[in-house]
C-alpha cells in the first residue's frame, strides 16, 4: 500500500516539474520573441543589476573518464531517456578496429552487437522497458571494457509512457510556435534539461554546434550536462571553447562564469594550477563587471588555495 502511494506521488511529482519546465520554456520563448529594440533596452536595464553567483551543480563524481586506452561511455550515462532507440556512444581508442557492445540489465544481458565504430542506435529489439535501468558495456578489441573506468558509469532509465507522452506533446506545442528554428531548437534543449532528459538535450545541442552555432551559451551548457554526466574531458573541451567564443563575442558576464565553471572543474580533479589560474581569470573577470561580492569570495577561495599549494610544496 505505502509503495504504491510512494510510487503514484512520485510520478505526479515528474508530471509537475515537466509541465513547470514547459511554461518556463514558453517564457523564454516570449523573451526570445521580443522585438530587437526592446530586447536592448532590457539587456541595458539587466546589465546594471549585480550579477548573482553562478555555481554550475557539480558532477556526481569528479573522477569522471580520461584514460584514452578504455571504451567509456560517452552516451547515455546519467541520465533518462525520451527515446526507445538511442544512440550509443563511446570514447574511440586509438587502433582499436572493433567494439563488442552490450545492453544490461541486473544481471541480464538483454542485447548485444559487434561493431567497428564508436557508435550505434540501438535498434529497438528488444524493447526497452521504463523503470529499470540499463548499462551499456563495450569491450574494445584491446581487451579494455567500459567498465574499467573507476567508479563505473552509472547507466540510464526510460521515462514512463505517461512521463513521455508529456514532453512529447510539449515539445509538439513548442515547435508549433511561429519563431525561428534555432530558437525552437534551444527551447527544446532547455525543455529537455528540465526534465531530465541530458542525453536527448546534449544531442540536440550538438547539432546547433554542427550547424554553425557560435555562441558561448550553447558550447557552456554542454559543458554542464557532461560534467554532470561525469565526463569531464567532454565538459573541459566545451568550457574552453564557450570561453574562447565569449571573448570573440566581448561577452564579459559569459567569460566571468565559464571561467569559474573551468576552476569549479579543476578543483574537482585537483589540478591546483590550473584552478587558480581560472578561478584568477574569473575573479578578475568580475572585477571588471562590478561585482564586489563574487571578488571577495574568489579572493577568499584562491588565498585558500595558494597557502595549501605553498603547504604541499614546502
Amino acid at each position: 500500500m505505502c509503495s504504491a502511494l510512494l510510487k503514484s506521488w512520485k510520478a505526479k511529482s515528474k508530471k509537475a516539474k515537466i509541465f513547470l519546465w514547459f511554461f518556463a520554456v514558453c517564457l523564454l520563448l516570449l523573451i526570445l520573441a521580443v522585438p530587437p529594440k526592446i530586447l536592448a533596452a532590457l539587456s541595458t536595464q539587466v546589465s546594471q543589476i549585480p550579477i548573482a553567483q553562478c555555481r554550475r551543480a557539480e558532477s556526481g563524481d569528479p573522477r569522471s573518464p580520461s584514460n584514452p586506452d578504455i571504451p567509456y561511455v560517452i552516451s547515455p550515462r546519467r541520465t533518462l531517456l525520451l527515446t526507445d532507440k538511442p544512440r550509443l556512444r563511446w570514447n574511440q581508442v586509438l587502433g582499436v578496429k572493433s567494439y563488442d557492445v552490450s545492453l544490461q540489465k541486473g544481471d541480464s544481458v538483454v542485447w548485444q552487437t559487434k561493431v567497428n565504430t564508436n557508435e550505434i542506435v540501438y535498434p529497438g529489439k528488444p524493447e526497452l522497458e521504463p523503470g529499470g535501468e540499463y548499462l551499456l558495456i563495450v569491450k574494445a578489441d584491446n581487451g579494455k571494457f567500459s567498465t574499467d573506468e573507476k567508479p563505473n558509469a552509472r547507466g540510464f532509465s526510460l521515462l514512463s509512457k505517461q512521463e513521455a507522452q508529456v514532453v512529447k506533446t510539449a515539445i509538439a506545442q513548442l515547435n508549433n510556435q511561429q519563431v525561428p528554428d534555432k530558437v525552437k531548437t534551444l527551447q527544446s534543449a532547455f525543455f529537455y534539461i528540465g526534465s531530465e532528459l541530458k542525453s536527448e538535450a546534449i544531442e540536440t545541442l550538438e547539432a546547433l554546434i554542427s550547424g554553425g552555432s557560435k555562441e558561448a551559451s550553447v558550447s557552456r551548457k554542454l559543458g554542464d550536462l557532461y560534467w554532470e554526466a561525469g565526463v569531464d574531458v567532454l565538459a573541459e573541451t566545451h568550457y574552453l571553447n564557450a570561453h574562447t567564443q565569449a571573448i570573440a563575442n566581448k561577452d564579459m558576464v559569459q567569460q566571468a562564469q565559464i571561467a569559474e565553471a573551468l576552476g569549479d572543474l579543476y578543483v574537482a580533479l585537483d589540478d591546483q594550477k590550473a584552478a587558480i589560474n581560472w578561478l584568477t581569470q574569473a575573479r578578475n573577470s568580475y572585477k571588471t563587471l562590478g561585482n564586489k561580492q563574487r571578488v571577495e569570495e574568489l579572493d577568499t577561495e584562491l588565498k585558500q588555495f595558494k597557502s595549501t599549494s605553498d603547504a604541499l610544496e614546502s
